[in-house]
């Protein structure tokens, strides 16, 4: 296991299978970060392709963001690297169901799924790793979790995870800024990626584009 040096700027960044995650990472790479990348699905090899462009300044660590007990072991493993993580980037998430409406058969158990991933597995990973974080986290939100702008009649899983998300970013901001830090809750725009399942070809930005975006405003 690598061992950080207390000197080198470092970054974590969750859903770096691929998608935006996975962007961020390459993007902090050659800025000179050092990266922790905290993947899923270990059968995903996108992020193994990049760790050996880049094998002295990146480690990767599987982490399932809904559960307790793979943060917890996950963070035990990051601790063991560095004492030190200049910016958190919390970006792993899932969709659910984006079609029934009210009065539909909704799947509950989906809809707590999404919030448990989305809201209180940014939670889960920020809370356990906060005793590392030195000056900011990053919060990948989206305009689907704004109340006052609410247009959908449905996908209340993903609507209701990302307003809980907004709501859990203030919270840990109130927290951070007491000690210096801050928490960016970032809409990253309508990203070309596979979320759904399959590429979202009606989708305008690609992930490059959005993370290019997102480092703009945060560094």
């Amino acid at each position: 296991m690598k061992t950080i040096s207390p000197e080198v700027k470092t970054a974590l960044v969750t859903g770096t299978d691929h998608g935006v995650g996975f962007s961020l990472a390459k993007k902090l790479l050659s800025r000179g970060y050092f990266v922790i990348a905290v993947r899923v699905d270990e059968t995903e090899k996108q992020i193994d392709a990049l760790q050996s462009l880049y094998p002295n300044q990146m480690a990767i660590v599987c982490a399932d963001i809904g559960s307790d007990e793979s943060v917890f072991k996950a963070s035990n493993d990051i601790k063991n690297m560095t004492d030190h993580i200049d910016l958190l980037i919390n970006c792993a998430g899932i969709l659910g169901d984006m079609n029934k409406n009210l009065g539909d058969d909704l799947d509950f158990d989906e809809i707590m799924r999404v919030i448990n991933v989305n809201a209180i597995g940014t939670l889960r990973i920020t809370n356990a790793l906060s005793s590392l974080v030195l000056n900011s986290i990053v919060n990948i939100s989206s305009e689907a979790g704004s109340i006052a702008d609410c247009w959908r009649t449905g996908w209340f899983g993903y609507c209701m995870s990302k307003a809980a998300n907004n709501m859990q970013s203030a919270l840990v901001h109130n927290n951070m800024r007491e000690l210096g830090g801050k928490v960016f809750a970032i809409h990253p725009g309508h990203v070309a990626t596979y979320m759904r399942g399959h590429l979202d070809t009606t989708a305008k930005i690609t992930p490059d584009v959005s993370a290019e975006g997102i480092l703009h405003v945060v560094l």
